[in-house]
């Protein structure tokens, strides 16, 4: 199985009725993806921009479902993509919503980038990450536990991105990255 182009991904995206907000998230999620990784490989990584790109669109394509059914829509869309995309993508797919203490020290993974920019996306904006996780925090945590469970990422979430600026020349919060807007993107 190959990893999907843009085209094939948005067509996943409409054959699995995903709601065009969705989408509009999706396609900013990679294309903040895109920015950082593009800019990590001129600096000597060795990240998949094809793989980064299609696991983006796709990261959240069991999220209508999840929410139906109170499934973890990380695993439901791996799921739902198992046998149609590579299986690195379905991979990504399943761990965009994951991060542990393990793995924010780097190495950079094309996972980690969706991850990282899966949190700098909120609906259809890029926000910092701060912003994204209190916004989480408002509209998911009902009780104590899940405000200190989501606290907890957000401590991940930073540590995650002092890691991956520390190979960049730009800023978190800098013109570059919070400047990419939905209407930027073709497509959208």
């Amino acid at each position: 199985m190959l990893i999907p182009s843009r085209t094939e991904c948005m067509e996943l995206l409409r054959q699995f009725d995903m709601p065009q907000h969705i989408r509009r998230h999706s396609l900013l999620v990679a294309e903040v993806a895109l920015f950082l990784a593009v800019r990590l490989n001129r600096n000597s990584s060795r990240l998949d921009l094809r793989l980064i790109e299609a696991a983006a669109l796709l990261h959240d394509i069991g999220k209508v479902s999840g929410l139906k059914t109170g499934e973890d829509h990380a695993v439901l869309g791996a799921q739902m993509l198992e046998g149609i995309v590579a299986p690195a993508v379905a991979r990504i797919v399943m761990e965009h919503i994951t991060l542990d203490s393990s793995q924010v020290a780097g190495p950079v993974t094309e996972s980690l980038i969706v991850n990282y920019a899966d949190k700098r996306v909120r609906h259809d904006q890029v926000v910092s990450v701060e912003d994204r996780y209190h916004d989480l925090i408002e509209r998911y945590a009902k009780a104590p536990p899940q405000v200190q469970f989501l606290r907890h990422k957000l401590d991940l979430c930073s540590e995650l991105e002092r890691t991956i600026f520390s190979h960049l020349t730009i800023a978190p919060h800098g013109s570059e990255i919070m400047g990419i807007t939905i209407d930027c993107i073709e497509g959208a």
